[in-house]
């Protein structure tokens, strides 16, 4: 029986041995070998199983000094590789050598004529440095391996923003390229205390993570939080920001967003200039703008391109929109089960007579068509584009019109859901219209069974927990209390812009001034 087991293990340890898992700690100890062999064995051996990775051996002729050159193809530029490496090595500088060996020094200095070149001795960094899509160049005889920048994957362009639309202003987004998008929020702060601290994140995927903000005017503690809480994050892989928001935010239990995310490069931009960070995740199109309040959801792009009295007004409606979604179906629960006597009595007898011979109470109602009306939205979503919008709007007359003539539903009922999901709508932060979705159904019950008492108690209990939440240190509603008139300015309304000389007190900027107010003459 133990010489089965030991003939067992013996071939256990053959298939571990095969299927073995490389970590990059262990590359931090391999070092390149002189031999050029060895470092292609050792290359194959780790990557073994991927066909996409080529492998280019060639020397130059007039010294017979071997190279080997490898790349991830597709992920590498091939024009940079066959003119700033191969032509410049092979046939440019072969009737000009008049050495016997070149220096590795030599060749990264005289030979490679790519803008981006580093010398390294451990594999840690040459196997990330050629799976991020650089180019690895090795010579025989040379402990060292070069690092040529070479990145060159195709990439979406940059196209107009689809989540949030604005009347006016830029028309740009941020795309799923790191680099590309680090540009867009460059070209327009040109500031050389403009700063971006690259991280990574992840065992597996070593995604590339920037944290972007200006020196001297964001308070460091803030930007030494960021930065810890992302490097505390510990997984395999980092797909998308909104993943990352889900790991670095201050409570993870709580339906309202902490952090915002945006597509939008001038957002990200004001964001900045306010004494905030982006904090954008390649491959993902999103950024994140770090601390947030709950003022910020309910802001608008438009709101800074339109006339200062007109953004309030459409400012204030957001912010009456939103008590509206989340609270309407169970105020008027509350109102038409307990409280009748607070309707005029036209209206009163008007809602009496269309709920005679109606088989379900109202809040058997206002559940139903709330759950209809998620379906309806979520296979709007999931459709495609061209059919379905149709299909949510088509599908609401329908349903509610055959709800309301089959008698099972009272028309007000109809009426109330349409108004909720309108209001909802209104809502510039898609995160915000998901927390009043869910916001709804407790308010539903609450008026079914406390009435009006329970809506008062819920919103009292929401605030208190607002007022509990944190983004990075700042208070989720630091900018309405204590009071400030200057955090205040652009908050339910927003003043002109001439007015703002300041930077919002709560974030405590190192620099407090963002520009000069000008007197009225």
């Amino acid at each position: 029986m133990r010489l089965m087991d030991r003939i067992k293990g013996l071939f256990g340890k053959r298939e571990a041995a095969k299927n073995k898992i490389f970590e990059y700690e262990e590359f931090q100890k391999a070092y390149v070998s002189k031999k050029l062999k060895d470092n292609l064995d050792y290359l194959q051996r780790i990557l073994k199983g991927s066909q996409d990775i080529i492998y280019r051996e060639f020397s130059i002729r007039a010294i017979n000094q071997e190279f080997l050159l490898v790349y991830v193809d597709g992920m590498a530029e091939k024009k940079l590789l066959n003119d700033q490496i191969l032509k410049s090595m092979m046939v440019e500088m072969n009737p000009f050598l008049a050495k016997e060996k070149f220096t590795l020094e030599e060749v990264k200095n005289q030979l490679v004529s790519a803008t981006e070149v580093n010398e390294v001795e451990t594999f840690d960094k040459l196997v990330l440095a050629l799976l991020s899509g650089d180019t690895l160049v090795f010579m025989e005889g040379s402990a060292h391996g070069l690092i040529v920048g070479s990145k060159g994957w195709e990439s979406r362009g940059v196209s107009e923003p689809t989540t949030e639309k604005s009347v006016k202003g830029p028309k740009d987004c941020f795309i799923e390229t790191l680099k590309n998008n680090i540009v867009l929020i460059r070209r327009r702060i040109r500031d050389p205390n403009l700063a971006v601290e690259m991280l990574q994140v992840g065992r597996r995927s070593k995604t590339d993570v920037a944290i972007v903000y200006l020196k001297g005017v964001m308070r460091q503690e803030i930007v030494a939080l960021i930065k810890k809480r992302i490097q505390q994050v510990d997984t395999d892989g980092l797909i998308d920001s909104t993943e990352l928001m889900g790991l670095i935010e201050d409570h993870k239990w709580t339906f309202f967003p902490q952090i915002q995310h945006t597509e939008r490069p001038d957002r990200a931009v004001a964001a900045i200039l306010e004494a905030r960070a982006a904090v954008l995740v390649d491959g993902s199109p999103f950024a994140l703008l770090a601390p947030a309040t709950f003022s910020m959801f309910l802001d608008s792009p438009d709101d800074y391109y339109e006339r200062a009295i007109v953004s309030s007004l459409i400012r204030f409606t957001r912010y009456l929109s939103f008590f509206i979604s989340a609270s309407l179906p169970g105020v008027y629960i509350a109102i038409t089960s307990f409280h009748p006597g607070m309707l005029p009595v036209a209206l009163a007898l008007s809602i009496t007579g269309t709920r005679v011979a109606l088989p379900f109470p109202t809040v058997v109602e206002m559940f139903a068509m709330e759950t209809i009306l998620e379906v309806l939205h979520e296979a709007g979503l999931r459709l495609p584009q061209a059919i379905g919008q149709t299909v949510g709007i088509v599908g609401g007359i329908v349903i509610g019109q055959a709800a309301v003539q089959a008698g099972l539903v009272s028309p007000v009922v109809v009426i109330i859901v349409a108004m909720t999901a309108i209001t909802s709508f209104t809502l510039s932060s898609y995160s915000l219209n998901l927390t009043t979705r869910v916001l709804r159904i407790p308010f539903m019950i609450a008026g079914s069974t406390l009435g009006l008492y329970g809506i008062m108690v819920l919103w009292m209990f929401l605030l208190t927990h607002m007022s509990s939440l944190e983004s990075f240190g700042v208070g989720y509603l630091e900018d309405f209390s204590p009071f400030r008139l200057r955090d205040l300015k652009d908050t339910f309304i927003r003043v002109p812009k001439y007015l703002m000389g300041k930077r919002p007190e709560f974030l405590k900027p190192e620099d407090t001034q963002r520009q000069r107010t000008r007197k009225k003459q």
